[in-house]
């Protein structure tokens, strides 16, 4: 699942586009996405299983969908033309989707067709509601409160609380501008997006309502958001900018966050069976045997930026990334052998296309790999 993307593909394709939006920008991205002769060309940011259909997500609203293991491709029914940065399946039928614009799609026919459930201008407002609100609380905690030094640090925190209020009225007037970066449903019901500028949000009803669920995570730089995991015993993994790494035991209510652990961006995560790796900048990955609570450096022996992975049916791990960079792993991630695809493109995601080749998604759009081949060849 991923934009779980390399620095340069995060900041040209997820913030830059709506960093500057116009109205007529924004207008556009709202539009139904245009039909495309080969949508599987145009730069894809995620791909993912609907069963045993096969279905990858990217630039101007382009979702397509394979049921012959990518040999053909359809074009789904899109709402929107806005990049899309990650797709997630809870089962065969039950789909989500995020992207620019703070949108989130869902699709309830193994993503043929797509709804929109939630925008930009919604999370705008929402978080415009929980500033206020915090500096209600604040303000009664400082006149309630009896110790000074403790009078001073509420203080301070209530002037942080009102730039944020002026930071949250402004962005409404901007509109739906931050992206969505990542999304996992755990079942059909409960599920997290995850995007720019700290935000997090949760469902408990398939999307029919999406919350703001920013109130047991600390992280009051509002650092990005970009990759979101969770293992076999339902522990949840969340990667971000700047070393950014956090685990949940509680299904999100609260996060623990793991400290000076790396101070690069951390892309991706993966929590295959009882294990958790997180990934990034300058070929970095780290891996946790205990739900989070500890994490070893593993040394891949790239300084390329990785920005997506998945386990692949043979239970080998994947993690692709920077100048076509493959790292694989039979051994649960304690070790990785690399290689290059000749295109050297950057790379988003990759899966197994069940002839025992793979499918990767990038900049390049869909690239197949057939089963036997070397990359290096």
């Amino acid at each position: 699942m991923p934009l779980r993307l390399l620095a340069a593909l995060l900041t040209a394709l997820a913030l830059a586009p709506f960093g500057s939006a116009s109205a007529d920008t924004i207008d556009f991205a709202f539009q139904p996405a245009i039909r495309q002769a080969e949508p599987t060309r145009l730069p894809l940011m995620d791909i993912t299983r609907a069963g045993s259909r096969i279905v990858v997500a990217g630039e101007r609203g382009v979702i397509a969908y394979s049921d012959d293991e990518g040999a053909t491709w359809t074009q789904a029914e899109v709402p929107v033309s806005t990049t899309l940065t990650a797709v997630d399946f809870a089962d065969a039928q039950q789909g989500w989707a995020t992207g620019h614009g703070g949108v989130i799609l869902h699709s309830g026919d193994a993503g043929a067709t797509w709804s929109l459930q939630f925008d930009g201008n919604q999370a705008n407002q929402q978080f415009l509601a929980y500033t206020r609100q915090r500096v209600a609380e604040l303000e009664t905690a400082v006149d309630e409160a009896e110790d000074p030094e403790l009078a001073d640090e509420l203080s301070i925190a209530l002037e942080d609380a009102e730039f944020a209020v002026e930071d949250a009225e402004a962005a409404t007037g901007t509109g739906p501008v931050d992206p969505f970066l990542d999304i996992l449903m755990l079942d059909s019901r409960r599920g997290f997006a995850v995007g720019a500028y700290g935000m997090l949000y949760a469902t408990l009803d398939g999307g029919e309502h999406w919350q703001l669920a920013v109130r047991g995570i600390d992280n009051p730089d509002r650092y990005h958001y970009y990759s979101l995991a969770v293992d076999a015993a339902g522990a949840l993994y969340l990667a971000g900018e700047a070393g950014l790494l956090y685990h949940s035991s509680d299904n999100g209510a609260t996060w623990q966050r793991s400290e000076d652990l790396y101070d690069g961006s951390l892309f991706g995560a993966l929590a295959p069976d009882a294990s958790a790796l997180v990934f990034g900048l300058r070929g970095h990955v780290f891996r946790s045997e205990d739900r989070g609570a500890s994490w070893q450096s593993i040394d891949t022996g790239v300084e390329y930026g990785l920005y997506g992975g998945a386990q692949l049916d043979d239970g080998r791990l994947l993690i692709v990334g920077a100048g076509g960079q493959l790292l694989l792993s039979d051994d649960g991630g304690r070790s990785f052998s690399a290689s290059n695809h000749p295109s050297r493109t950057s790379f988003a995601g990759g899966l197994a296309d069940g002839r025992g080749g793979l499918l990767l998604v990038g900049m390049d759009g869909l690239i197949r790999i057939e089963a036997e081949s070397n990359p290096d060849d």
